[in-house]
């Protein structure tokens, strides 16, 4: 039986990952505070599609990064998760790649580049930490962080699914550490340990887990008051590591698909203005293009899923975070005059 048992293991371990599962993309690196990341030089195709998920040598999605960053460029560094990462799509229909061809096609002598550090899983606790420690090597000009709504979810939902391998978080992880988990068991913890058991519990989930995982996916209204302010800690470490770095920051805010309907609340991007004019932050947000957009096409033809963009879904979002970064003067860039004639009541208007 222990034959057949570790027979069974090391199949599980040599049988590759389905091109869905983005496990074989991440490393677990306990030995940082962003604990987990890009496993550098991976490559992974997508499932359903003609690409791939290439990951450079600096553990980041995209080209090689030029280091120390040339004279007379201006880079981007965009902070995020699977949204900023650019999950089922190819790599020149990311966010940071459509947004750095549109922001350069508005500028005649700078040139501008976007570096994606987008990393599944992640959610503001662990993209200060990720920004912390690349940051000094890659000179950034403008941070800009982008939010979903599931960062305020229990971290674990994200973390652990990214890796299979149940995390140690610290409190600072939590939007609530009140609402954590307890602790993995033995049991736990050994099926996390075997490839052939993470795998059956992966198709197998328990009764708590689906009711967790339905709870963690459902669309937040309002954030509650200890979600905001823990929100608008991490953040502000975000912005304090730019400004060490000679960096400005900006949040972009992207809807839920379901929001693009006429009549959904917009309480969570009221309550994410007013932390930004409070903690003066710019914030973008997303959700007026993405509405502007569904009157001409289906929310289908745009959204994924309920958090992910199509390639068409982040054309969206670039084209509008450009326009706002660029009327805003946080890039050098100078789109048509008309782009930045908007009524000042706008919420895709910058807080300031």
């Amino acid at each position: 039986m222990v034959a057949v048992l570790g027979a069974v293991e090391i199949g599980a371990r040599v049988w590759p990952l389905p091109t869905s599962d983005l496990r074989g993309l991440h490393e677990l690196r306990p030995d940082h505070g962003w604990l987990f990341g890009l496993r550098p030089r991976a490559h992974q195709a997508i499932a359903g599609i003609d690409a791939e998920y290439v990951i450079n040598a600096d553990g980041v999605r995209g080209p090689p990064i030029e280091k120390p960053k040339p004279r007379e460029r201006f880079r981007i560094a965009l902070l995020g998760d699977s949204l900023a990462f650019g999950w089922a799509v190819a790599e020149e229909d990311t966010l940071g790649s459509q947004l750095e061809r549109r922001l350069q096609a508005c500028s005649d002598k700078t040139r501008i580049e976007v570096i994606n550090l987008g990393v599944s899983g992640y959610n503001p606790y662990t993209e200060a930490k990720w920004l912390a420690e690349i940051g000094p090597a890659i000179e950034p000009d403008l941070v800009v962080v982008q939010f979903c709504v599931n960062d305020l979810n229990d971290p674990t939902l994200h973390f652990d699914y990214a890796t299979r391998t149940p995390l140690v978080l610290p409190d600072e992880a939590f939007p609530d550490p009140a609402q954590r988990p307890p602790p993995p068991s033995l049991a736990d913890r050994w099926c996390a340990a075997s490839r052939a058991c993470s795998l059956v519990r992966a198709r197998i989930p328990t009764r708590a887990e689906q009711v967790r995982a339905l709870e963690g996916v459902a669309p937040h209204g309002a954030p509650a008051p200890k979600e905001l302010a823990w929100l608008g800690d991490r953040y502000d470490e975000i912005a304090r590591t730019a400004a060490t770095l000679g960096a400005r920051f900006a949040v972009a805010v992207f809807p839920y698909s379901t929001q693009l309907e006429p009549n959904a609340a917009t309480t969570l991007q009221s309550a994410l203005g007013g932390l930004g004019s409070e903690r003066r932050w710019p914030i973008v947000d997303l959700l007026p293009a993405y509405r502007r957009a569904r009157a001409t096409t289906p929310i289908a033809s745009l959204f994924i899923d309920l958090w992910h963009p199509t390639a068409p879904g982040y054309a969206v979002a670039a084209r509008a975070l450009a326009a706002e970064l660029a009327c805003s003067h946080l890039v050098p860039a100078s789109p048509p005059a008309a782009v930045c004639e908007r009524d000042r009541s706008d919420p895709a208007r910058p807080a300031r």
